[in-house]
């Protein structure tokens, strides 16, 4: 099933939109992984019972009439609570819908839940979540990464077709890879980022998962849309086109292996990936090995960066403007003190602090300045690159999905580890695009495209996966 036949079949009266949408909230009700923070079971029959009436009526039907979507839950529906999975947020309501959500309701769609994620999207795996760690479907003693790890598993355990996430620094194509779909971060400015809770203003980027390139595209091209609410949305709309990908003759950059961005990868991932290459190969594709002198460093400067950004952002949630309050408390001080360190988790708090030292005045934000010149190079060296070469191709993360009870908390930078080709996207503003290589645990391949070439990336990963069948 994909979102074209479900949506012929909810049209032509086939199948009632209450009906699925009731098999689709069973669904989420079973759910084992802890997929789910909320989801309001009157307001999508509500919902679907409107839907149908308006096929009765003979009125005009959206692109995705009936389709049932779960939405991160740093995304704003205001029928719903926006948690951020964080207890600072735990009973908060919005007062109005994300740009990305008014998209989909606009085609008629019905936004069926709220998924669990990182806190603030802050982690890639779920396991900082106030609500707990998301178990992945393929394997209920792994992680299912982070931070969209709810939407993640509520596509793969085919809860629902598709998902929207929030990719900051591999937080849609991680979890894509661990639970083996796709999953795709546009180029910086192609989702509006109105009505999502920012993280870091100049990394994230709303982003989808699908299991399939069609679902993806027209997802892509309903939820894409310029906006007069984000300063940094696109101007005029981006069309997703589906053309045939010849890969014959195309030049691919493939990163050299003795890359400090390869540090720790596991035997797996490698064997999966040059899997992955030879595909390439035997579809004409001329792969060449190139080695980066500034992308070498991008975990580092990502930490920089994104905790600045981070610092400032968090701000607001202080207990009086957001979020929860303290009930015992001696002055205006101890107020902000005692709720954030009450409503925030240990990670949230960290990179807080973090971000709040690399923007210290004391020393003229000196490291802060040196990331962003890094970052600027980073950008470039990867722009120079697509000079020469159609597409760039990774391993989507250095690992298979780690256990659950894996201790990870003597070293707090270990999220980043596995995402190195990840930030590296986020960092030059360009898209990206985890596709699986072979069916369940395993490690995916990342299409990484200029900015704006998302129709590149998208069609080619077709003609891949089209091979594969």
């Amino acid at each position: 099933m994909n979102i074209e036949n479900l949506v012929s079949k909810l049209k032509s009266g086939e199948i009632s939109v209450v009906e699925y949408t009731k098999e689709t909230l069973e669904k989420i009700k079973k759910n084992e992984h802890n997929a789910y923070i909320s989801f309001d079971e009157e307001d999508s029959l509500k919902r679907a019972e409107y839907l149908d009436n308006k096929l009765k009526n003979g009125e005009e039907l959206g692109k995705l009439f009936g389709l049932p979507i779960a939405v991160k839950d740093n995304i704003s529906y205001k029928n719903m609570n926006m948690t951020c999975a964080s207890k600072m947020l735990e009973d908060f309501r919005p007062i109005y819908n994300a740009t990305v959500v008014e998209n989909l309701l606009n085609e008629d769609a019905i936004i069926i839940a709220k998924t669990n994620m990182d806190e603030f999207a802050m982690g890639a795996s779920s396991k900082t979540s106030h609500f707990g760690v998301v178990k992945n479907n393929l394997d209920t003693s792994k992680i299912a990464g982070g931070s969209s790890s709810g939407s993640a598993v509520a596509v793969s355990n085919d809860d629902v077709l598709v998902a929207l996430g929030t990719d900051t620094g591999g937080s849609v194509r991680g979890p894509a890879s661990y639970t083996n779909i796709i999953g795709y971060k546009p180029t910086y400015s192609l989702f509006s980022r109105f009505g999502v809770v920012s993280m870091a203003n100049t990394l994230d980027q709303v982003g989808v998962f699908a299991q399939n390139i069609d679902d993806l595209r027209l997802l892509s091209n309903i939820t894409s849309s310029p906006d007069e609410n984000d300063m940094t949305a696109i101007l005029d709309a981006f069309e997703y086109k589906k053309e045939d990908y010849d890969f014959n003759g195309k030049k691919i950059a493939v990163i050299s292996i003795d890359s400090i961005l390869y540090e720790g990868i596991e035997d797996a991932v490698k064997e999966d990936y040059q899997l992955a290459l030879n595909r390439l190969k035997d579809l004409g594709a001329e792969l060449q090995e190139v080695k980066l002198n500034y992308a070498i460093y991008a975990n580092p400067v990502y930490n920089i960066v994104m905790s600045s950004e981070v610092s400032s952002n968090m701000s607001r949630f202080d207990g009086v403007r957001f979020g929860h309050q303290t009930e015992d408390y001696k002055d205006i001080s101890e107020l902000f003190v005692k709720s954030r360190s009450e409503g925030l988790g240990e990670e949230v708090q960290r990179r807080i602090a973090l971000g709040t030292m690399y923007l210290s005045a004391s020393d003229d934000q000196k490291i802060y300045k040196k990331g962003l010149k890094l970052r600027t190079l980073i950008k470039e060296e990867l722009e120079e690159l697509f000079e020469t070469f159609d597409l760039i191709v990774t391993p989507t993360t250095t690992n298979l999905p780690p256990a659950i009870d894996e201790e990870t908390e003597k070293d707090p930078l270990s999220d980043f580890k596995a995402d190195g080709f990840n930030v590296i996207v986020n960092l030059a503003g360009m898209c990206g695009l985890s596709v699986p290589v072979r069916e369940g645990i395993s490690g995916s391949i990342q299409f990484i495209g200029n900015r704006f070439d998302d129709n590149k990336i998208i069609n080619a990963a077709d003609k891949f996966l089209g091979e594969a069948k």
